[in-house]
């Protein structure tokens, strides 16, 4: 029975998380930590690796959809990578309640406004062509620092910026964010891998489900209009909002 919830968390947190652009991660540990008895060192780790594996399985089908901006998702991962860094040396300094409620609050501002300013199929770009090679690192530091702090990759909350700082359309933002996360989570997973905060059977059964969810995700994900991904990304970012502050 276990190993059957194991390979239907890593479907779900997968097809979901690859929807939305954010590689699953963030359903995978939270209830990782739940329902399991594993430390959260090691839940972090191990969900750094779902989420590489899922967006390594689900990024293919978006290649062949030709759904990637290449040039934007290589200017975060470059960011990203020195981020995977220094949320790893955070930890060691700032207290995870501090941390937590900071994150939680932004997240709860991010989700009510993609509520309340659902996109259009296209939104106008607040940053040129010119400035994106300096803006996109400073954003992937962040986005990096959240991923190996939380191990839940971040995807969900560089789909948003994708949209509404550069303008790309919600369907393109999803699997270029797909694609910086194959970069900087197979970074990030390093750490977790040298100290050993990783599961191998959790990660062993669960991955047979990532694979799956992920191919399932992408397919599913291109049938569904801009309006139903970027609720399903708000109910989620307010959902782990909520969880933080709890």
């Amino acid at each position: 029975m276990t190993i059957v919830l194991f390979i239907l968390l890593g479907l779900i947190a997968s097809s979901y998380g690859v929807i939305i652009g954010a590689g699953g991660g963030f359903i995978f540990v939270p209830l990782l930590l739940l329902f399991y008895d594993i430390t959260p060192a090691e839940a972090a780790g191990t969900g750094l690796l779902i989420v590489l594996i899922s967006s390594l399985s689900g990024v293919f089908s978006y290649i062949k959809q030709k759904r990637v901006n290449y040039k934007i998702g290589l200017l975060l991962a470059i960011g990203a990578i020195p981020g995977t860094f220094l949320g790893n040396t955070l930890i060691s300094f700032v207290p995870e309640a501090t941390f937590y409620k900071i994150f939680a609050l932004m997240l709860l501002g991010l989700g009510f406004f993609l509520i309340f300013r659902a996109p259009s199929n296209q939104v106008n770009s607040a940053v040129s062509d010119q400035k994106q090679k300096f803006v996109l690192p400073l954003i992937g530091i962040g986005i990096g620092t959240i991923s190996s702090f939380f191990g839940i990759g971040g995807g969900f909350i560089v789909v948003p910026i994708l949209v509404y700082l550069l303008g790309l359309r919600i369907h393109i933002a999803t699997a270029t964010s797909v694609f910086a996360l194959i970069i900087y989570s197979s970074i990030g997973s390093i750490t977790p891998l040298v100290k050993g905060n990783v599961d191998w059977i959790v990660l062993a059964w669960s991955g047979i489900g990532v694979l799956m969810g992920s191919q399932l995700g992408a397919f599913v994900s291109k049938k569904l209009d801009a309006g139903v991904v970027t609720k399903m990304l708000a109910s989620v970012v307010i959902l782990m909002g909520v969880l933080l502050i709890w």
